[in-house]
């Protein structure tokens, strides 16, 4: 994977409200929120499309600056504590827990969503 655009390409882009829906279901739900101008992001969407490729992950993506959803970006956020992008959000069985930090390598993000 080379671009931010064909990594996010292997995830399913959502809204603001399907995301607080889905991580309200209790269900597993991972959520990678981020922008294609943020080079933190560009470095890495490609590592996570390359463990959802090897694992099958379901990711869902949320545009951080869609500005049709502004405020309700910011306030599923700053619920999460989603301080910076990217960021990683897994939810399962009633518990969030949230990392923002480009530098994990592959193996940490399999850790962490599993």
């Amino acid at each position: 994977m080379s671009s931010f655009a064909e990594a996010v390409a292997a995830f399913e882009e959502i809204s603001a409200q399907a995301a607080k829906e889905r991580i309200d279901s209790k269900g597993k739900f991972i959520l990678f929120v981020g922008r294609p101008t943020c080079p933190f992001c560009r470095r890495f969407a490609p590592k996570l499309a390359q463990v959802v490729q090897e694992t099958r992950a379901k990711v869902a993506y949320l545009h951080s600056e869609d500005m049709s959803q502004i405020e309700e970006i910011a306030a599923l956020r700053k619920r999460y504590g989603i301080a910076t992008v990217p960021g990683l959000l897994v939810a399962k069985n009633g518990s969030v827990k949230v990392v923002c930090d480009s530098s994990l390598d592959p193996e940490d993000i399999k850790d962490f969503i599993a």
